[in-house]
């Protein structure tokens, strides 16, 4: 109940603070009116400065000053109009100020009941601590309250800095995960954590700190592909392109085939080739020239001067199946060259590697269409 008289008492002094602005408009719309009428009375005033110094004759003054009473007049009468509009005008603000804040406390007397829990007991941060099921922020708290009074438990670190890195708390994340290598010692989970939290503090800039981490990690965890992948992004940033492509290029030939992250890696190849001013690799394989001179030939010219490209394309797809282009050259030959059997397998090949609902399946989809292929979906 007390609860209740607080905030409908702090409700109505919020709503009284908003609507005090509407209950001041009295006076300005009074002295909007009366403006028009000083200039009148300022001529007037003017005029008969005029007439004591002896610059107008009494018979101009006379005219003049019945000119300007006769303005002064109808001025008044219209500035009495508009008084009356202008505190008609304030009137409606102030009926609609009440309304807005009878409709106010009366809506939230009408849901409180229904979405809010009125009848709730107090429940302190204490309780909240030791609830079986706490919500995240309560177990992080309970973490934190932890590690205030056990600064050296190392597995306390580790479980909080994860959570703080989520959470976009660098510099939170970046202690945590210092703490847990200082008493737990480096491993590759709490070295990956620390690195990544410098590059988030560094809004996605390697610095040299970080590269120092990701090197310790790789000495940790050869191979890693993460490390590696920010030790050749150090490169790229720091403008050794030459350096940055052998990293990336070393990465990718490590990487598994079903890696996520191959295509990311392969445009960071594109990019620093591009910088270099290299053209992207080549794939050996038949262009559309080759093969439409390879189907003018006899079966027996054709055989021998198509074999030794298609093959070659083929081997390097089943090393290295990433490659959309690849796959559509090497089905578009088969099917040019009348080995339907050869162009369908390759086809479903491509199509399992990419997936039938990627854009790369996509693209192979259509071909087999444009073709008149029955593999894949077509």
């Amino acid at each position: 109940m007390m609860f209740a008289l607080v905030a409908i008492f702090l409700t109505l002094a919020v709503a009284f603070a908003v609507a005090a602005p509407l209950f001041g408009r009295d006076a300005t719309v009074v002295a909007a009116a009366a403006g028009s009428n000083l200039i009148y009375r300022e001529q007037l005033q003017e005029l008969e400065r005029e007439k004591q110094n002896g610059r107008i004759d009494d018979e101009a003054y006379a005219s003049a000053r019945a000119e300007i009473g006769r303005r002064l007049i109808a001025a008044e009468a219209k500035s009495a109009d508009r008084s009356v509009v202008g505190r008609s005008i304030a009137l409606r603000h102030r009926l609609i100020a009440a309304s807005v804040v009878f409709a106010a406390l009366a809506g939230a007397g009408l849901v409180y009941p229904l979405l809010g829990a009125p009848g709730a007991k107090d429940y302190p941060l204490a309780a909240r601590l030791n609830a079986e099921n706490p919500e995240l922020a309560v177990l992080v708290a309970q973490v934190e309250r932890h590690l205030a009074q056990n600064p050296g438990d190392g597995r306390g670190w580790d479980v909080i800095a994860p959570v703080y890195l989520r959470e976009n708390k660098f510099q939170r994340a970046h202690e945590a995960y210092s703490n847990a290598i200082r008493i737990s010692g480096p491993s590759p989970e709490r070295l990956l954590g620390l690195g990544e939290t410098l590059v988030a503090l560094g809004s996605g800039v390697v610095d040299d700190e970080a590269v120092e981490v990701f090197r310790q990690l790789d000495d940790v965890s050869p191979g890693n592909i993460r490390a590696g992948y920010y030790i050749a992004l150090a490169s790229e940033q720091a403008g050794d392109y030459e350096d940055a492509l052998d990293l990336f290029v070393a990465l990718l030939e490590r990487m598994p085939e079903t890696a996520a992250g191959r295509d990311v890696v392969a445009r960071h190849i594109a990019f620093n080739r591009d910088q270099l001013g290299q053209e992207e690799e080549q794939i050996p394989g038949p262009d559309q020239q080759d093969i439409e001179a390879a189907a003018s030939l006899s079966p027996q010219q054709r055989t021998e001067m198509v074999e030794g490209m298609v093959s070659g394309l083929a081997e390097r797809l089943e090393r290295e199946p990433d490659d959309i282009d690849g796959w559509m050259r090497l089905i578009r030959s088969y099917a040019v060259l009348g080995r339907e059997g050869d162009a369908i397998s390759a086809l479903n090949s491509a199509l399992a590697f990419f997936g039938a609902e990627s854009a790369a399946g996509m693209q192979i989809e259509a071909l087999a269409a444009e073709l008149a292929l029955s593999g894949g979906k077509s």
